[in-house]
């Protein structure tokens, strides 16, 4: 796979975060088998089963967090060795009262 920018990473961080939370909804939503009965004697019934593989989802899920685990951790390496252009720290700013 090809580096990217730390914008690029900024940006591709920000849609594994939202693919992680798309995924943890489906696989919340599709983890349980329900059956429900309602009408006035009980006699129409209500059956959700999960649509997809619940390891499968689980797996992904994995995935995705374990990468934007990597990605957020390269990022703050790569933050620790780039300097910002164009300033210089002047502690002076901040003034003495005397």
């Amino acid at each position: 796979m090809a580096q990217i920018t730390i914008n690029e990473a900024l940006a591709w961080l920000k849609t594994l975060k939202q693919r992680h939370a798309e995924l943890l909804e489906l696989r919340n939503d599709n983890a349980r088998r329900e059956r429900r009965f309602f009408g006035s004697a009980g006699d129409k019934e209500l059956v959700r089963e999960p649509v997809y593989d619940v390891k499968t989802l689980d797996r992904l899920v994995t995935a995705v967090a374990r990468e934007m685990r990597l990605l957020d951790q390269a990022l703050k390496a790569t933050n620790a060795k780039t300097f910002v252009d164009g300033y210089n720290q002047d502690d002076d700013v901040l003034g003495e009262l005397s």
